[in-house]
């Protein structure tokens, strides 16, 4: 039977302070380091609080455990998730939509082949992951960046939900990441993989793999 870590929505005491900001800093940081070595069995506060460089009590007076950390840690990654999506609408500002659903598509297989050993711990406890506000709600940012695209080019619904459409997008294309890291991690290396998936997304939308 596969262990389901309980969700965690405490915290402790919020930072009001240069010096305590730099220290939830470090900690969260720190997180991410030792999330990404050892994934979520590993993850401990003695392990997050001597590489954070902090002591163990001091951790527990913001993070009342590691559920906790690793989700202040998720809430920090969905921002720079976030950030990376805009980035994309820049780069694809004069784009067409089909151009921006491609370089969308690229830019995810890139991020996910770059931090592999990190979506590999994701992976291991994902419904735990996604009950957490700070996912949920990043999630739905990403939903909702996606549907305003959808509502700026409103001839690629042609009449169906662009809300659902965006949902479908960011769902889907996330889902067969997590199943290709969890089960197959070396079909992350195929050349086609970003082709495939683009042709996947275009499908959903209701077009040719070969549309520009």
């Amino acid at each position: 039977m596969r262990y389901r870590p309980r969700v965690a929505q405490r915290r402790g005491k919020a930072p009001r302070q240069a010096r305590s900001k730099a220290t939830v800093d470090a900690i969260v940081e720190a997180t991410g380091q030792v999330f990404e070595r050892g994934g979520y069995r590993r993850t401990t506060a003695v392990k997050v609080a001597e590489r954070a460089g902090v002591s163990v009590g001091s951790l527990y007076q913001y993070f009342p455990d590691k559920e906790a950390m690793i989700a202040a840690f998720f809430e920090r990654r969905l921002a720079e998730d976030i950030e990376l999506m805009q980035a994309v609408a820049v780069r694809a500002l004069d784009a067409s939509p089909v151009a921006l659903l491609r370089i969308a598509v690229e830019e995810m297989v890139a991020l996910y082949r770059r931090d592999r050993a990190l979506y590999v711990g994701v992976a291991e406890i994902l419904p735990m992951a996604e009950q957490t506000p700070e996912v949920r709600e990043g999630l739905e940012r990403a939903v909702a960046m996606t549907l305003m695209h959808l509502r700026m080019h409103p001839e690629l619904a042609r009449g169906r939900d662009p809300e659902l459409l965006a949902f479908l997008f960011v769902h889907s294309l996330r889902a067969c990441l997590f199943k290709i890291i969890e089960l197959a991690p070396d079909k992350l290396d195929d050349p086609h993989l970003t082709e495939m998936l683009t042709g996947a997304a275009l499908g959903l939308i209701g077009l040719p793999p070969d549309a520009r």
